[in-house]
Order: structure tokens, then sequence, then C-alpha cells
């Protein structure tokens, strides 16, 4: 009863969370700042090619070498092609990566996300045609007005929008860990029932497309992680999406996309855990 109530509105808890999240993120920057990180080309086109093209890359070869059941195989590549996690931004921040430019590649990365990745999953899975209109509604409210609305507080009312964002910041966190929680509480069967390779080969796409990120981040420090965060969780909201909308007939691809959303918010949480750590106060 307790399980069957929290999946029915695990949807909305996620929504709620990304609305305090890109909230809290308006609050902490300006246009400047956003626009002022795309100056680097070589980090912009660098940043693309991993996330546009490496990683999905990477799904697809681990997918087709390591066996497992179709619709396994099909959630991990949706996961993969879906670019740029609206809650990316929040981690590097919490870890003080570079925050400004981690937003400023999210709405490159969503924007391709939106408009080419349903075009590219119908060429790549055969019979997956998407409909995006739900997508740019979700994008439009879930992302663009609150960070909108975060961004022009901090720039008519700053005094106002460095009150609020201490306070926005701690409800973020909040949201995050009960969510981790519930994600973890709504799969923990699936995850026990899971075939092993497909857990495996999820575990590779993470680990594989976290070090590409990383080490594609240039010297500075701050762009590493920034990178390697917003390289190795994808978009699970608009995947998951996909998944529920296309593959009505066959339910482990909506699961497996469950599985790997809820996987990279763990372990999202476990790296902003363990960086935190070394970096000094």
């Amino acid at each position: 009863m307790i399980h069957d109530l929290v999946n029915q509105y695990i949807g909305a808890l996620i929504a709620i969370f990304l609305l305090t999240a890109m909230f809290s993120l308006g609050l902490d920057l300006t246009l400047r700042q956003i626009v002022g990180s795309l100056r680097d080309r070589r980090l912009v086109a660098v940043s693309l090619l991993v996330n546009l093209v490496v990683v999905p890359l990477l799904a697809i070869i681990i997918t087709s070498q390591i066996s497992m059941d179709e619709g396994l195989r099909i959630g991990i590549v949706i996961y993969a092609f879906a670019a740029g996690t609206e809650g990316g931004p929040k981690f590097v921040q919490l870890i003080k990566g570079n925050t400004a430019y981690a937003f400023g590649l999210l709405v490159l990365l969503l924007v391709y996300t939106v408009t080419v990745v349903p075009l590219i999953l119908s060429l790549v899975i055969p019979g997956a045609h998407i409909d995006t209109g739900a997508i740019l509604v979700k994008l439009l409210l879930v992302v663009a007005l609150p960070i909108g609305l975060g961004l022009f507080l901090n720039a008519h009312y700053q005094r106002l929008a460095n009150r609020l964002s201490p306070i926005v910041h701690r409800l973020t966190m909040f949201l995050l860990y009960f969510l981790v929680a519930l994600l973890v509480y709504v799969n923990f069967e699936q995850f026990l029932s899971m075939q092993a390779s497909a857990l495996l080969a999820g575990a590779l796409f993470f680990i594989l497309a976290f070090a590409t990120g990383y080490f594609a981040g240039g010297p500075a420090a701050e762009n590493r992680r920034a990178l390697a965060i917003m390289t190795f969780a994808r978009n699970g909201s608009i995947s998951m999406m996909i998944a529920a909308e296309v593959f009505t007939d066959d339910p482990t691809v909506l699961v497996m996309v469950t599985i790997m959303t809820a996987t990279a918010v763990v372990v999202g949480v476990l790296i902003v855990s363990v960086v935190k750590r070394t970096l000094p106060n």
C-alpha cells in the first residue's frame, strides 16, 4: 500500500526537487556569469563532443558486448542519449565546481535532447516515435521558469535573493536526500531481481562516463568536476518519459531507465560526500 502510494507520486516529488534546485541555482547566478562561462570554445566543443557522441557510443558498445535482455539494453541506451540532467548544476555547486559553466552547458544539452534525440532514437531504436510536446512543456515549467525567476530576483532584488538562497539551498538538500531514500525504497525489489549483466553494464557505463568527462575537462579542477558530473548523470526524467510513452509493450525498458536514474542520484550524493571532504572550507 505505502509502496504503491510512493510510486504513484514519485514523479511529482522529482519535479518539486527540480523546481527548488533550479530556483536555487538562479538565485546564485547571473546571466553574465552563464554567458561568460561559455566563451571557452575549446571547453564547450569538447563538452558537447563527449556528451552527445562519446557517451552514447559508450552505452551502445557496452550493451552490445554484455549479454542482457533487449528491453534492458534499450533502457541503458535511451538513458545515455538523454543528455543534460537538470540536477547536475546543483551537484556541481555542492562540490565547488564551475556552476555557471555547468548551467550554461545544461542549456545547450537540453536543447539538443529535446530537439534532436527523439529523431536519433527513432533511427537507433526501430519503432521509437517520440512526441516532444510533453517534454517541452515539462522543461518550461520545471527548468526554465524557476531558473528565470531566480535570475530575475538576483538581478533586480539582490538583497532578497541573498536571504532566500540559504533557505532554498537547505530545502533542496533535504529534498535530494529524501528523494534518494524514496527511489531506493521504490526500486529495491527491481534492483534485487535485475539481471546481473545489466547491472554490470550500468555500473561500467557510469564509471567510464564520469572518467571521460573528468579527463576531458582540461587543466582547471573546477571545470573537470563540472564536466564529470554533467557527463555521467543523464536526464532521467526525460528518458523515463520516453520509455513510458514509447515502449508501453515492454515494461523492462522503463524499469532499466528508472534504475539508472535512481543509481545516478545515489552515486551523485556519494560523490558529493566524498569530494566535499577533500575540499578546503
